[in-house]
């Protein structure tokens, strides 16, 4: 199956490429997608994305332009054919 994985900030310069399409087995969830995001980059992708094996505090994960923290499942969510999965980072100022 496949799905589209966006990211912006630090992540994209590292990938050096804001999409990347990605094929997962049926059944896969967010999680799944990141872990594969995690394995096509390198250690620094790693430690940006996982803060002592959980994702950054840092960063919201999206899953078709809805915030994962707010899905009943969060990263444990199903995914589907064409879902698009997005990691940004947090926006602060004052």
């Amino acid at each position: 199956m496949r799905v589209v994985f966006k990211s912006f900030g630090p992540i994209k310069r590292i990938l050096g490429k804001a999409k990347l399409e990605l094929d997962l087995p049926e059944g896969a969830t967010v999680e799944q997608v990141i872990r594969r995001v995690v394995k096509i980059g390198n250690p620094e992708v790693e430690h940006i994305i996982y803060e002592n094996g959980r994702i950054s505090g840092n960063l919201i994960v999206m899953l078709n332009k809805k915030d994962v923290d707010l899905l009943p499942e969060g990263l444990d969510t199903p995914i589907s054919e064409n879902d698009e999965v997005a990691i940004l980072p947090h926006v602060q100022g004052g």
